[in-house]
């Protein structure tokens, strides 16, 4: 059992676009940008300088990026204030009639918090939308893209389209919240969206038991050819997959109709809601291998959180898990795995024989 095919990198789409949050209060952003900008800190915060203004660098900067761009820039959001960004700025000030000198203070902050979450056509689920799915359009959906973008659950383009990239953040969400993983956005799903208190991806050294948390969050979800590998730009966590490179006995192929993960699709789930850290940018099981977050070590130097693959060698490889440590209920060693075609991700006892690797930040 292969766990993805080797056209992998010809079908990944990579990051999406930016995207924004109208949250409480203050208009707040979320981006998956380009390279790697500082996480959006919004622009009234405590943490942010009473007035922005070139040569600044952090994740004030960023937020400024994000609303500058949805009033009508086009700049890279890298969390720096360059000249585009002087540029922008002062632009947007001489359209709002405010002093046009490249300073973001409180007027400029409060205007262009007003002007973003206006051209952002934010909604609320709970009182002006029913319940979303699959093709669901509009206001309704791209506020939803936003809301999921905040919570880490996807890298989604605001678009407006409830397509496969939100479906799977959907499934994310309601995975990390215990809630059914369907897709659907009703009532309970709209009310941990607003209950919930928004946070970063882990950083720093690797929680083990983040990462296994992470992990059984996805027990029960189907396995999927292909699965959870952004292979139409929806970010880890459970997706439609691919029937290409498709050898199951189960037929028709069921991978580009049905939502889960397979075995390294699994991988990267846990280890990017648990560490973010996302191995080999959704890559197959040999490129796992070969990223550099990856150390090899020997069975006997396994812990909880190690991984193990299965291959002819070390880096060609067909299959992974995720070792979960002694069940302290039966004494024995567990791994959480998606195994094949008409299983589901379970927790089970540990097969061994394969290449181990540990993973550190």
């Amino acid at each position: 059992m292969s766990t993805l095919l080797p056209t992998r990198r010809r079908l990944s789409l990579g990051l999406a676009l930016a995207a924004v949050l109208a949250g409480v209060g203050a208009y707040t952003a979320s981006a998956a940008s380009a390279a790697a900008a500082p996480t959006p800190i919004p622009l009234t915060s405590s943490a942010c300088p009473a007035d922005l203004q070139q040569g600044e660098a952090d994740g004030c900067v960023t937020q400024l990026q994000l609303e500058l761009n949805l009033t009508g820039a086009q700049i890279t959001v890298d969390g720096q204030f360059g000249p585009a960004t002087d540029t922008a700025v002062r632009t947007f000030q001489s359209a709002h009639a405010l002093s046009v000198d490249g300073i973001v203070g409180p007027a400029t902050k409060s205007a262009l918090d007003a002007a973003a979450a206006a051209a952002s056509g934010t909604v609320d689920l709970r009182t002006q939308c029913g319940d979303l799915q699959k093709g669901a359009t509009g206001a309704c959906a791209t506020t939803l893209q936003t809301m999921l973008n905040t919570f880490n659950a996807g890298r989604l383009t605001v678009d407006g389209q409830f397509g496969s990239a939100t479906d799977t953040a959907v499934r994310n969400f309601q995975a990390a919240h215990t809630l059914t993983i369907n897709g659907i956005v009703d009532t309970a799903v709209k009310n941990a969206l607003y209950a919930g208190t928004p946070t970063p991806l882990p950083r720093g050294p690797v929680d083990p038991a983040k990462v296994l948390n992470a992990a059984k969050s996805y027990l029960g979800v189907p396995y999927v050819w292909g699965g959870g590998h952004s292979l139409r730009g929806e970010g880890p966590g459970p997706s439609l997959g691919t029937c290409d490179g498709y050898t199951g006995s189960i037929q028709p192929c069921p991978a580009n109709t049905t939502a889960g993960l397979d075995c390294s699709g699994l991988v990267r789930a846990a280890f990017w809601f648990g560490a973010g850290i996302d191995l080999a940018n959704g890559g197959d099981t040999t490129e796992q291998t070969l990223d550099q977050h990856l150390t090899p070590i020997t069975e006997s130097q396994r812990r909880p959180g190690d991984v193990e693959y299965f291959g002819t060698d070390a880096h060609n490889t067909v299959h992974v898990v995720l070792y979960a440590g002694t069940d302290p209920a039966t004494g024995a060693d567990m791994m959480y795995e998606a195994k094949e075609t008409g299983t589901n991700v379970h927790y089970v006892s540990l097969r061994t024989g394969g290449y181990w690797y540990h993973v550190t930040a």
